[in-house]
């Protein structure tokens, strides 16, 4: 659930970071947009991962 959560986001903001600036693989604007995407996708995961903690389905680290 918290991995289809953070690809989710991760890819949203992928799609529309990539679509907005139109940048090449190898531009060094691309990876700076994907590691603020891996942060989007990290945000719509956290509330997955504290459901699953606070059931007991998933250990905190």
């Amino acid at each position: 659930m918290s991995l289809i959560a953070f690809e989710i986001g991760m890819m949203d903001g992928s799609f529309i970071m990539y679509f907005s600036f139109k940048c090449p693989c190898l531009h060094p604007i691309f990876w700076y947009m994907m590691q603020i995407a891996m942060m989007i996708g990290f945000l719509t995961s956290y509330p997955a991962n504290w459901n699953l903690v606070k059931k007991g389905n998933k250990h905190a680290m």
